[in-house]
């Protein structure tokens, strides 16, 4: 749980985040999944901040999972509270064909909760 709040509370999101994903696609991810870890009835005591980027970092982390074998995903990410209640697609604008272009061509792990990354940047450089 620690590992979890850790990143939703840091002044630097983004980079917290980025460390996170170092660790989820190193040889040694397993270790890293094993430590997310996070009491669902926590949420409720989250700020909408806080639960926003939980659901950000939900999407992420089953995107991931999703793609490395022996990855362990807990329950807490697939809460029924963890969904956006407008579209978030960082770096593009909302008017855009892009953005109509992230939202229709995403993975379900990111339509599910109203998240839409670039896939790119979600991959190992």
């Amino acid at each position: 749980m620690e590992r979890i709040l850790g990143i939703i509370k840091a002044e630097d999101f983004n980079l917290a985040v980025t460390n996170l994903l170092i660790d989820l696609y190193s040889p040694d991810y397993e270790k890293y999944f094993e430590m997310l870890w996070f009491d669902p009835a926590q949420i409720g005591q989250l700020t909408l901040e806080e639960v926003d980027k939980l659901t950000k970092l939900a999407a992420i982390i089953e995107y991931v999972g999703n793609r490395q074998p022996k990855a362990k995903l807990y329950e807490w990410i697939y809460s029924d509270q963890l969904k956006l209640q407008d579209p978030y697609t960082p770096g593009v604008e909302n008017e855009s064909l892009q953005r109509i272009r992230r939202i229709f061509s995403a993975p379900r792990e990111f339509c599910l909760r109203n998240v839409f990354y670039d896939e790119k940047t979600l991959r190992p450089v």
